[in-house]
């Protein structure tokens, strides 16, 4: 476990994107984002209706990296580092057992187009080569099959399904895909700076 590398946030690029710290600035685009119906259809959330949701997420995102609970990353088009077209990042991270689970959204109007599976490589090969984390889960709704695939794109493995586990206007169920940092392919992810 090194949790000490996290005292500096740790922006990454890819081939196409950049993946940086969310700022108070990102406020109206992730608004945007999150109040986007098909964003939000399998997150167990409300649609954001206000830019002030938004600002608070940010500072739930700040306060997790501050406490090395949980870090979130913007995705953005390099040379375009303003401009967040998603996001994704460690939603819990539990260090006593070398774990993590992973969230991530992007913007409709870039759905398939590889942009996430090229996120999600980057921030696996992270994970394991420098927070020395062993796995990483991803918990989706059975029937949200474009995550599956980005899931299954980048080496993750179904290992579960939970009937009813969790309640958000109703039951849901969850499968659970994990990936090991033995499975992990390598990817051209940089670290810029963290």
């Amino acid at each position: 476990m090194n949790t000490k590398i996290l005292n500096t946030f740790p922006e990454l690029e890819t081939k196409r994107l950049m993946l940086r710290c969310v700022g108070r600035g990102d406020a109206k685009a992730l608004f945007d984002l999150y109040s986007h119906a098909e964003v939000m259809k399998y997150r167990g959330a409300d649609t954001f209706s206000l830019v002030s949701e938004a600002e608070e997420l940010i500072r739930h995102f700040e306060a997790q990296f501050k406490t090395k609970e949980g870090i979130r990353w913007v995705i953005a088009w390099k040379g375009k580092e303003e401009e967040l077209i998603g996001t994704i990042g460690l939603k819990t991270i539990d260090w006593k057992n070398f774990r993590a689970e992973i969230g991530y959204e992007l913007s409709p109007l870039l759905w398939n187009k590889n942009i996430m599976t090229e996120a999600l490589g980057c921030i696996a090969e992270y994970c394991f080569a420098k927070l020395n984390l062993h796995t990483l889960e991803a918990n989706i709704a059975p029937d949200h099959f474009a995550s599956a695939r980005v899931l299954q794109k980048t080496g993750f493995v179904k290992e579960a399904h939970y009937k009813e586990n969790w309640y958000y206007k109703g039951w849901w169920d969850s499968d659970i895909y994990t990936l090991h940092a033995s499975d992990t392919p390598s990817t051209s992810c940089q670290v810029v700076c963290g």
